[in-house]
């Protein structure tokens, strides 16, 4: 089998394995113009009759550098070509805290405004971010919620139909349809952590074991699975241990270590950050005293009479209120 048929097989079966886009679906693609997302609208417009897709495509500028206009015009151009509509949107520039978090978070709250009814938002990611992402939560001392990574159903209506594929093959892919993709010179930048694992991890990793990329993103999958599991167990200890919005300390007391954090967690209402102060809360409850906590996100924990009590996103002046007992 050459590599087209293979890439276009492969695709085809994973999306309708994991009934990831369903026939008659609102299909929006977010094209970036690179090459991963690229080949992700090329495999999307190959299979859109078979699958009865309406297909559209979706170019985000982050307006991170001058040329960024210039992807814009190419992922436009390229939809046109393609007879397909494109929407253009920009993020505003950053203000003060990590820039990918800011990003990854507008681009979600477009995802979001963009999407309705039956509309999916398609994205380009790869096994090869799949590994890199592995890695980053790694060094980042991530439980079971960070390394378990992207997953093909992302947050609300985002799906990630090409995670079976390295970027190495997609561009082959690509190169074999006689297609172009936009480069974009911050991935060459060793700045961001992500391109720091990409030049200079993954390349020894695959220098001592060949397919390491392939197998640290099954890894990641199989903890995706995992953490779906503890996330349902959490779900049902916390079902279990509220009465309204409080619960009997011991009844808590009781909980194995793993199960109360993610409880605390997930009265917190899961925040990405945050791992410390849960734990310091959990802490302060096994010692029994009385008085409160504010979890990450301004959530008043209240020890009192042998019970706890939950007040979600507590806020005094416009701000979340500091720990005062």
């Amino acid at each position: 089998m050459n590599l087209r048929r293979y890439i276009e097989n492969t695709f085809i079966e994973s999306v309708k394995l994991r009934s990831l886009l369903p026939c008659g679906s609102e299909i929006l693609a977010a094209v970036s113009g690179g090459s991963d997302s690229v080949a992700l609208l090329q495999l999307l417009n190959r299979f859109a009759n078979y699958m009865n897709w309406e297909l559209a495509v979706l170019h985000i500028d982050h307006r991170a550098r001058p040329e960024s206009r210039e992807d814009a015009v190419f992922v436009k151009n390229l939809a046109e070509r393609l007879s397909l509509h494109c929407s253009i949107e920009e993020i505003s520039p950053h203000g003060s805290g990590s820039v990918e978090g800011y990003f990854s978070a507008e681009r979600n709250r477009i995802y979001s405004e963009y999407s309705s009814g039956n509309s999916l938002v398609v994205t380009g990611h790869t096994a090869s971010d799949r590994a890199e992402t592995l890695i980053m939560r790694l060094l980042e001392g991530s439980g079971l919620r960070g390394l378990g990574g992207m997953d093909y159903l992302g947050r609300g209506p985002v799906r990630r139909p090409l995670l079976d594929f390295s970027r190495s093959e997609l561009r082959d892919y690509l190169e074999t349809i006689g297609q172009n993709w936009v480069e974009d010179p911050t991935n060459q930048e060793d700045s961001f952590l992500r391109n720091r694992i990409r030049h200079s991890i993954i390349p020894v990793l695959e220098s001592i074991s060949p397919g390491s990329t392939y197998a640290i993103a099954r890894s990641s999958a199989n903890l995706s699975q995992w953490r779906d599991v503890t996330a349902g167990i959490i779900d049902e200890s916390l079902d279990k241990l509220l009465d309204g919005d409080t619960f009997k300390t011991d009844k808590y007391l009781n909980l194995p270590k793993a199960v109360r954090l993610g409880i605390l967690w997930a009265v917190s209402g899961r925040p990405r950050g945050g791992k410390l102060e849960i734990e310091k809360t959990d802490r302060w409850i096994l010692s029994k005293k009385e008085g409160f906590h504010i979890l990450p996100g301004g959530t008043k924990i209240t020890a009192e009479g042998g019970r706890i009590s939950i007040r979600k996103h507590l806020r005094t002046a416009g701000k979340v209120e500091n720990e005062k007992q």
